[in-house]
């Protein structure tokens, strides 16, 4: 029975590597050349096993694409949530907004993510809802700390926090398309200098 049980634990983890290595190689591939120039016979290729032994653990290629792009999310998610729980949840809410930006923004970089949101148009609407969904979780994450930011009066009125957040996620995801470590700037220089933006403004006031 012992043998049985253990034959059975062994099969599991072959397969569940397997699986691993079939998103890993994915995700490379969608970093080097977009989900939309990839194919079975590629992933296989890349994972050096027949195109046919895919069908084992994924039903299509977009199956394993929308795999690839959730295990992003789920990782951007941990990312951040970690990085709100070190600046303290007695922090202010700006306090954790930046840790969380500056979170998003090395998670991007280090993922090159913005390569992969790129593959969410390309997937079937039945995928790309489930995604979406997925997206939707994480975003309200920053969408929570503007909203309690703005309860406690910490910022002007006026603008709209939707559109706030988004524009702040958005030109955080693309930093990792121009990005250069060896530049002068980190990540979290770049932070900073998003949040003097939101803080201050780069426009100086109009003098009649």
């Amino acid at each position: 029975m012992q043998q049985l049980v253990s034959a059975v634990d062994n099969k599991a983890t072959k397969a569940d590597k397997t699986k691993a290595r079939l998103i890993a190689v994915t995700k490379r591939l969608i970093q080097e050349h977009g989900s939309d120039r990839i194919t079975l016979r590629s992933i296989a290729a890349a994972a050096r096993m027949e195109a046919g032994s895919i069908y084992y653990h994924f039903d299509s290629k977009d199956e394993i694409v929308r795999t690839v792009l959730e295990s992003g999310v789920g990782g951007a998610r941990q990312a951040v949530l970690e990085a709100i729980e070190q600046a303290g949840h007695d922090s202010s809410p700006l306090v954790r907004l930046r840790a969380a930006l500056a979170a998003h923004l090395k998670y991007t970089i280090a993922e090159h993510f913005s390569s992969r949101l790129k593959a969410i148009r390309r997937l079937p609407k039945r995928l790309r809802d489930h995604h979406m969904k997925q997206e939707r979780e994480y975003a309200a994450i920053f969408a929570g700390l503007l909203q309690e930011a703005h309860k406690k009066g910490q910022l002007r009125a006026g603008f709209n926090l939707s559109v706030v957040r988004m524009l702040c996620m958005g030109a955080l995801t693309w930093v990792a398309e121009w990005y250069d470590p060896d530049g002068p700037m980190t990540p979290d220089d770049i932070t900073d200098e998003l949040m003097r933006l939101l803080g201050g403004g780069l426009i100086k006031p109009h003098k009649a």
